[in-house]
């Protein structure tokens, strides 16, 4: 892991075993590898809403098509900063996630040794 967005719970540094034969958005709270759709880099993040759910957005609601997420980063601006990185970006800014995007669910840190354990 190379950025911020999820600390605490994942870090920079860590090292995550990922599920790449993940064929559809996991349930809600689930760790996911995305390609961000913008920069196709790679990024962590939380899903928060899945296929089908509404998600409060603007002044109304955002409804999910058959295919995309809402996924979320877990820090807050302040955690972020305070560990010398920019804003976390996830849904909030570049919106519904699609499924093409999608690279596998994290659900293991083998690494730090000191950090070993399944993802919550």
């Amino acid at each position: 892991v190379a950025e911020g967005s999820m600390l605490p719970s994942i870090a920079p540094g860590d090292w995550l075993l990922v599920d790449p034969t993940v064929r559809r958005w996991p349930r809600r709270g689930t760790v996911v590898v995305i390609r961000e759709p913008a920069s196709g880099e790679l990024a962590i993040k939380r899903v928060a809403a899945r296929p089908g759910d509404r998600v409060p957005f603007a002044d109304g609601y955002l409804h999910l098509a058959d295919d995309e997420a809402w996924l979320a980063s877990d820090a807050s601006d302040a955690d972020a900063a305070a560990a010398g990185f920019g804003p976390p970006i996830d849904s909030r800014r570049y919106g519904p996630v699609p499924l093409d995007c999608l690279v596998g669910r994290a659900w293991f840190r083998y690494g730090p040794l000191r950090r070993i354990g399944r993802l919550g």
